[in-house]
C-alpha cells in the first residue's frame, strides 16, 4: 500500500533485502522538467511588477542558483526600501507572487506543447510504477506549485500513483541539506540507503549524498558545470536509461563512469 501524493501518511513498507532498490525519488524542477530558467523568467517578471530596472541573465541567474540556495530574496528585499519590521512579511509576498508567476509560465508553456518532460522521464517513471519499486518526488518547491506542475506535466494518473510528494514547504531547510530526501524515505517506510535519487544538480546531488542515498544526475542547462563526484552515473538525461539498469548500477554490474563521463 502506498499513500496518496497529498495525504502525508507515514507508509511501513518491509524490507527482507538490504540491498534491494527499494524506492526511487525524483527531484522536479530541471529533472523532470527543463524549468530552472522559467524560475529566472518569473524573478524578472516579478522586478517589473516592482518598478525595478534590475533582470537577471542566464549567467546571473545560474550563479545564484550555485550559491545563494534559498537566500535570493534576501538579495531582493536589499534592493527595496523596507523597514526591518517590513522585511519578512514583504518578503514573504513576493515569494508568493513569484511562485504563482513561475507556475503559470510552466504551465501554459506544457499547454502550449512548448515545455514537455525532459526525455526518458515519463517512460521511466511508468516502468517503475509498474513494479515493486516505489516511485516520489522531492521538490524545493512550495507544496501547491509542485502538485500543480506534476499534474500539468505527468497528468493526475500518474500523479496518484506516486508514494508521496515531499515539498519545500514540508522542511526547515533547503537543498544541500539532505531534510527533505529523508522526510521522502520516512514517509515512505523505507531506509535511506534502499533509496536511489535523480537529481539535476550538484547541491541537489549533496543533499542526496548527505541522505545517506545513492543519487544519478541528469545536468539541467543552469547546472551543466556543477560537480557532480559522488553521483553513481551522470547522463546527458534519462532516454534508454530503465530500471533494469538502474538495478544492475545499483548491485555493482556495472562500473562507474569517470568522473566527467557522461552516457
Amino acid at each position: 500500500m502506498i499513500d496518496s501524493p497529498f495525504s502525508g501518511n507515514i507508509v511501513i513498507k518491509d524490507s527482507h533485502n538490504d540491498m534491494a532498490l527499494e524506492l526511487v525519488i525524483s527531484d522536479l524542477d530541471g529533472t523532470i522538467l527543463e524549468t530552472e530558467d522559467y524560475h529566472r523568467r518569473a524573478y524578472n517578471v516579478l522586478f517589473e511588477e516592482l518598478g525595478l530596472t534590475r533582470r537577471w541573465s542566464r549567467e546571473d541567474y545560474s550563479a545564484r542558483l550555485a550559491t545563494m540556495g534559498g537566500g535570493k530574496f534576501r538579495e531582493i528585499i536589499s534592493w527595496l526600501d523596507q523597514s526591518e519590521e517590513e522585511q519578512e512579511e514583504v518578503s514573504r509576498k513576493l515569494y508568493a507572487r513569484k511562485t504563482d508567476l513561475y507556475v503559470d509560465l510552466i504551465v501554459k508553456d506544457l499547454r502550449s506543447g512548448d515545455l514537455s518532460p525532459r526525455p526518458g522521464v515519463e517512460r521511466l517513471f511508468e516502468e517503475i510504477l509498474e513494479s515493486e519499486t516505489l516511485l516520489a518526488v522531492g521538490s524545493a518547491c512550495v507544496k501547491w506549485a509542485a502538485e500543480k506542475v506534476l499534474e500539468a506535466s505527468l497528468g493526475t494518473t500518474l500523479v496518484e500513483s506516486l508514494a508521496t510528494v515531499c515539498a519545500g514547504d514540508d522542511v526547515a531547510a533547503k537543498k544541500p541539506d539532505p531534510a527533505i530526501y529523508l522526510l521522502v524515505a520516512e514517509r515512505c517506510g523505507v531506509k535511506p540507503a534502499d533509496c536511489l535519487v535523480v537529481e539535476d544538480t550538484g547541491h541537489g546531488m549533496q543533499a542526496a549524498l548527505g541522505a545517506g542515498m545513492k543519487c544519478i544526475v541528469t545536468p539541467s542547462e543552469l547546472a551543466r558545470n556543477d560537480s557532480f563526484a559522488g553521483a553513481m552515473m551522470r547522463f546527458e538525461n534519462l532516454e534508454g536509461v530503465g530500471l533494469t539498469r538502474l538495478r544492475k548500477m545499483w548491485m555493482g554490474e556495472q562500473g562507474r563512469v569517470p568522473r566527467d563521463g557522461c552516457l
